[in-house]
């Protein structure tokens, strides 16, 4: 085993079972290494969707403030090191794996999940890096998430929707329990906008706990909506700034405008000194592959957009329609096996001129989706053409020939993604 790179001994991704679950294999592997997450302090964010977007937000506007600011979102399209961020700049190669290397001589390595190791090293690396704050993506719930060891200066809890419902609950009400498992005593926490029942549950955590609460939406809001030329402008109000600030974001869609606006919300809650102008450089330097991200080419357009559920796919249905891009309009899409595809299929098939069902190579098998079935099922809901074909790369060149000089549009989860971003890359 020791003759392969650390980073590949242990980051051999395990499936999550629900029974190893729990803080303390992470909470003993960062005693092993000194605790460096104690070195640092953070703003923590979880939610259903919008939590990579909104953590991405406040990172850059933290370091146009001039704070060493250190960024752990996940998962990562194609490279590991895209989870890890400093200042804007992803971790190299060999601190990656220097990294990897301490954390394999510890003990309680062995035990941990890919995740737990994942987010260890995140905390190591920015510790190193002397880190001044860190912004942390919690991974799946809240309560449990490995990232929950953490101490914060700031929340925020961006969306509550029904996914992962086989370890976080079936119902708005359970899930948005766990998200509320990372609120701690007297740390303010932002919330974006939320189910009736759902918001009910996170207020109730918040008062037992006597948590600050914001929101968007009450305790700011934002106006003026333009969709121009590859960016989004609006306007943000709040108590702070009632005559407004006016942004423009690099990333497409309502959706994103409520995640700006939360992470602007969580760092007011926070720094008593932060400036508008902070806000507009930050926020304008913003960059987050594989959301609405457009590649025009000669023959068509390419957007890649990872939605993974129901939420996301909404979000991406409503920017098509937002935008003008050239039709006809092909989705090429895989979708992992425990979502609500059915749901998800119904939704591109309200939208696109046609579909191709393919399978990245990247998925694990416990998640590969069965695409004769989704062919079938989509046949009985949809008069959409529908085209099955395995192979992705044999899937992009389907949809760039069925498009014409129109849109592909690949989506469906981040291995889809991931996958067909490597593959042209390389074309």
């Amino acid at each position: 085993m020791l003759d392969k790179q650390p980073l590949q001994v242990l980051l051999n991704e395990r499936p999550i079972i629900v029974s190893r679950w729990g803080l303390d294999r992470m909470e003993a592997l960062l005693e092993e290494l000194g605790h460096p997450e104690h070195t640092f302090e953070t703003f923590h964010i979880a939610g259903t969707n919008g939590k990579g977007s909104t953590a991405g937000f406040a990172a850059h506007i933290l370091s146009v403030m001039g704070k060493r600011t250190g960024l752990y979102t996940s998962p990562h399209l194609a490279d590991v090191r895209e989870r890890f961020h400093v200042l804007g700049k992803r971790i190299e190669e060999d601190v990656l794996q220097s990294a990897a290397q301490r954390i394999l001589q510890c003990s309680t390595a062995g035990l941990a999940t890919y995740f737990e190791v994942t987010t260890a090293l995140a905390f190591l690396y920015f510790s190193e890096m002397e880190v001044e704050v860190a912004v942390v993506e919690a991974g799946l719930g809240g309560r449990l998430d490995a990232t929950n060891v953490l101490e914060p200066i700031g929340t925020a809890i961006t969306s509550i929707g029904l996914d992962h419902t086989e370890l976080l609950g079936s119902s708005l009400e359970t899930i948005a329990g766990e998200k509320a498992g990372i609120l701690k005593p007297g740390v303010s926490v932002s919330l974006g906008p939320l189910e009736s029942n759902a918001r009910r549950v996170l207020l109730n955590s918040a008062s037992a706990l006597g948590v600050p609460v914001a929101e968007v939406g009450l305790d700011c809001q934002t106006s003026e909506f333009v969709i121009d030329q590859g960016d989004t402008c609006f306007c943000y109000t709040s108590n702070r700034w009632p005559n407004g600030v006016k942004l423009k974001i690099p990333l497409l869609g309502r959706h994103q405008v409520t995640n700006t606006a939360l992470a602007v919300l969580m760092l007011e809650q926070s720094i008593p000194n932060l400036l508008s102008e902070q806000i507009v450089v930050g926020v304008e330097a913003m960059s987050l592959p594989g959301r609405f991200e457009i590649l025009s080419t000669d023959d068509c357009t390419w957007v890649f957009d990872i939605a993974h559920n129901t939420q996301a796919i909404k979000s991406l249905m409503e920017t098509l329609r937002e935008t003008d891009l050239p039709s006809p309009k092909v989705a090429v899409a895989s979708i992992l096996s425990d979502k609500e595809w059915t749901v998800m299929l119904e939704q591109l098939a309200h939208d696109m001129d046609a579909i191709i069902l393919t399978q990245p190579l990247s998925v694990p098998d416990s998640r590969r989706w069965d695409i004769e079935e989704a062919r079938d099922y989509l046949l009985r809901k949809s008069n959409t053409p529908v085209h099955v074909i395995e192979s992705l790369n044999e899937a992009l060149d389907c949809g760039r020939e069925l498009c014409g000089h129109g849109t592909v549009v690949i989506t469906g989860s981040t291995y889809t993604v991931g996958d067909a971003r490597t593959l042209m890359k390389a074309a």
